[in-house]
């Protein structure tokens, strides 16, 4: 098991600083002392390191806490089917992981009852979820091995449900969901700022975006928005 204490510390010496009191100075004045009981096991219950262990233990959880892209897992690797709409995904996933581009994905489909629910799924977020295992997190290694249907949720930045009418708009870290007074439903990203409409009638916004229609066995149609996330100089 992973030692999440260790992160609370700079270097191995206020580690081994956190083992004394001033009591021990005041009784056992010399630091050797102090440190070759601590390493004795007298002082406390917890494990003592060596300054080696320290450093690996130390590595390992600054990995675990502040994981880098170069670590991740890109799920499409999975895929090995020929469906066009998870073609599609499987192209995007490094750009998204890399945040070079933010894609929406727009879905349908028919529920049990009979009635469609429909969403804007923000592809990024949605796989960063599954990757630290969020609340209501997509399977995407089951998604691209077509051993799952992708859905859209009620927890998605935008979702409709036919049968009941009720509609869930949902901020996230990538969007904040926007009703456009004349031009209707948009998505502000929040790292460029820029407006990313859904709507194929041309505005102001519309350069924003490319939209893709993509015809699938799986899903019959699904519509990709994808923007070029501008970075900052």
């Amino acid at each position: 098991m992973t030692d999440f204490s260790i992160a609370k510390f700079n270097n191995y010496q206020e580690y081994l600083h956190s083992f004394t009191t001033v009591e021990d100075f005041r009784y056992l004045p010399f630091h050797k002392t102090v440190i070759t009981l601590t390493k004795l096991g007298y002082r406390e219950h917890r494990t003592f390191y060596e300054e080696d262990e320290f450093l690996n233990v130390k590595k390992q959880v600054e990995q675990l806490l502040n994981p880098t892209v170069s670590a991740q897992i890109y799920y499409s690797q999975y895929f090995k089917g020929t469906d066009p709409a998870l073609w599609a995904l499987a192209e995007r996933e490094h750009g998204n992981v890399q945040q070079e581009i933010s894609t929406i994905i727009f879905l349908e489909i028919s529920g049990r009852s009979g009635f469609s629910m429909s969403g804007y799924i923000d592809f990024e977020a949605s796989l960063r979820n599954y990757r630290f295992k969020g609340p209501n997190a997509v399977d995407w290694k089951a998604v691209f091995e077509e051993r799952k249907l992708l859905k859209p949720q009620p927890s998605d930045i935008v979702f409709y449900d036919w049968k009941t009418r009720k509609i869930f708009a949902n901020d996230n870290d990538n969007y904040t969901v926007v009703a456009h007074p004349e031009h209707g439903l948009m998505f502000a990203h929040k790292g460029d700022h820029k407006n990313i409409p859904v709507t194929t009638k041309k505005n102001p916004f519309s350069s924003n975006v490319r939209r893709s229609m993509i015809r699938s066995s799986l899903y019959g149609f699904i519509i990709l928005y994808d923007h070029h996330v501008r970075k900052k100089t």
